[in-house]
C-alpha cells in the first residue's frame, strides 16, 4: 500500500503543480494584457503630444512668416513716411511764404482741440477730467 499511497501523493502534488501552473499562466496573460493596454495608451498619448507638437511648430513657421511679411511691410512704409517727410521739408524750404507759414505757432483752441479725448483716444478722456469729480462706473445709475 505503500506504494499505492506514494502514487496518490505524487498525482495530487503533480495535480496541485498541474492547477498552480494554470493559475500562473493566467495571471501572467492578464498582466500582459494589461501591459498591453497601457502600451495602447502610451501610444495614443505619444500620437496625441506628437500632433500638438507639429500643430505648434506649423504655426510657428507661419508666425515667423507673418513676422517676416509684417517687418518688410513697416520697411517699406518707413521708407515712404521717410521720402514724404523730405518732400515736405523740401517744399517748406522752397517757398519763402510757405515757410512762414510752417514756422508760425498754432492757435491756442486748435492745440486745445488736438489735445482733446475725441482727438487722442478715450484713453486719454480721464486724465483731463478733475480729481475731485471722479466718473460713474458704467452701469451704475445717476445720483438724481
Amino acid at each position: 500500500m505503500n506504494a499505492l499511497v506514494a502514487k496518490l501523493i505524487a498525482c495530487a502534488v503533480a495535480g496541485a503543480m498541474l492547477v498552480g501552473g494554470v493559475l500562473y499562466v493566467r495571471t501572467l496573460r492578464a498582466e500582459l494584457a494589461d501591459s498591453n493596454h497601457q502600451l495602447d495608451d502610451a501610444r495614443q498619448q505619444i500620437a496625441g503630444r506628437d500632433k500638438t507638437i507639429k500643430a505648434l511648430r506649423d504655426d510657428s513657421k507661419e508666425k515667423g512668416a507673418q513676422q517676416q511679411q509684417l517687418d518688410d511691410s513697416t520697411g517699406r512704409v518707413g521708407t515712404k513716411l521717410a521720402k514724404a517727410r523730405q518732400d515736405i521739408r523740401k517744399v517748406i524750404n522752397e517757398n519763402p511764404i510757405v515757410r512762414s507759414w510752417a514756422n508760425t505757432p498754432l492757435p491756442a483752441d486748435v492745440i486745445r482741440v488736438s489735445g482733446s479725448a475725441a482727438a487722442t483716444g478715450a484713453d486719454a478722456f480721464s486724465a483731463g477730467m478733475p480729481a475731485s469729480e471722479p466718473l460713474h462706473v458704467s452701469g451704475d445709475g445717476t445720483d438724481d
